[in-house]
């Protein structure tokens, strides 16, 4: 099982997704959590890394976990451990890295664009 953390940000029936290296599906920005990281550090790190946001521990807020279809790596699982941010992030100054090649909003009927565990998130949390 593949262990990650992720920023999850609604706006009405919509959710911040990034798209990693031209991949087909979007998912939560965010990624895997290095041995002896704890969640927290391990989400501000990725964010850091992928969207250049400077975020604390005490910026976040535990929402919830799901356990679904890892992407792309076929046959695998991941844990998504989803939080988010106490205060509003001001998109418009996000700055993404090389490994993100978009980032949106993304209608969660949108089905075809998620990947699998966000759709299992959304399942469970979003409806």
């Amino acid at each position: 099982m593949i262990r990650c953390v992720c920023l999850v940000e609604r706006r009405d029936h919509a959710l911040r997704l990034v798209q990693v290296r031209h991949r087909e599906k979007m998912y939560f920005p965010g990624g895997k959590i290095d041995p002896g990281e704890t969640l927290e550090a391990a989400l501000i790190r990725e964010l850091k890394e992928e969207l250049q946001l400077d975020l604390t521990e005490a910026d976040l807020e535990y929402i919830g976990t799901v356990v679904g279809p890892a992407y792309p790596q076929p046959n695998e699982t991941t844990k998504l451990n989803g939080f988010r941010t106490r205060q509003p992030i001001d998109w418009d100054k996000v700055s993404i890295d090389s490994e993100i090649t978009h980032i949106d909003w993304v209608d969660m009927e949108d089905e075809a664009r998620i990947a699998p565990a966000v759709l299992e998130w959304i399942k469970h949390y979003e409806k």
